[in-house]
């Protein structure tokens, strides 16, 4: 019992100075935006960046004590932080499927689908990657993995399906954006538990593609 006390304290500390190091500020907001080709983002668009961020970071002190004890690491490890931020994001998705208290919504010229929203790159790198991982998984791993590898599939196809169909809300700019932000993070996050899993280069490789999907901007915006 005193040890599980310990644990879950070492774990929560953990968590809440990850929290306290990535808390999102105006300044914050304003660099994502940029980031993923919102031009010169207004106070309104930025505070909207700002909400994006905190409704994902407010979850990681606590999806990483749970992910500490389901996977049975100490979530220093870079396998620890990467599964705490996919089901973070997960979770922030979901809650988004609710619609928006503002009962004023702003239409979009292009109706929403999967490829105008992401890249059609990242998603056939994503799919290439969880293909390799369940090869390698099934000729040098076990039935564990193989489930893990999975299970990590279902997630990323849910956090893809929340962006896509979620009700729109602020900004259309800022929610176009956001919404290929997720979908590019979580299958770079897919890609890297995947080939994680699989062990070896191919760990490596996860990373090198998380990194990269991670960053890859959104597409120009189409008009109909």
């Amino acid at each position: 019992m005193t040890e599980f006390l310990v644990t879950s304290l070492v774990y929560g500390v953990v968590g809440l100075v990850l929290l306290m190091a990535l808390w999102p500020v105006p300044s914050t907001g304003r660099r994502l935006l940029e980031k993923w080709k919102v031009a010169e983002p207004s106070p309104e668009q930025v505070a909207e960046g700002v909400r994006y961020l905190k409704r994902r970071r407010l979850l990681y002190p606590w999806l990483y004590v749970a992910a500490g004890f389901m996977t049975g690491k100490f979530q220093g490890s870079l396998d620890g932080i990467v599964i705490t931020v996919l089901i973070g994001t997960l979770l922030a998705e979901l809650i988004a499927l609710r619609p928006p208290r503002d009962p004023l919504r702003q239409a979009t010229l292009v109706p929403r689908s999967l490829f105008v929203i992401a890249s059609p790159v990242v998603a056939a790198t994503y799919l290439a990657g969880v293909i390799t991982s369940v090869v390698l998984v099934l000729l040098w791993r076990g039935t564990v993995e193989l489930v893990a590898v999975l299970v990590s599939a279902l997630v990323v196809a849910v956090v893809t399906w929340a962006a896509v169909v979620r009700p729109a809300s602020g900004d259309p700019d800022v929610d176009s954006a956001l919404r290929t932000r997720s979908i590019h993070v979580s299958m770079g996050l897919g890609i890297s538990v995947a080939l994680g899993l699989a062990g070896g280069f191919a760990a490596l490789a996860g990373i090198l593609f998380w990194v990269a999907m991670a960053n890859t901007p959104p597409r120009e915006r189409e008009i109909a």
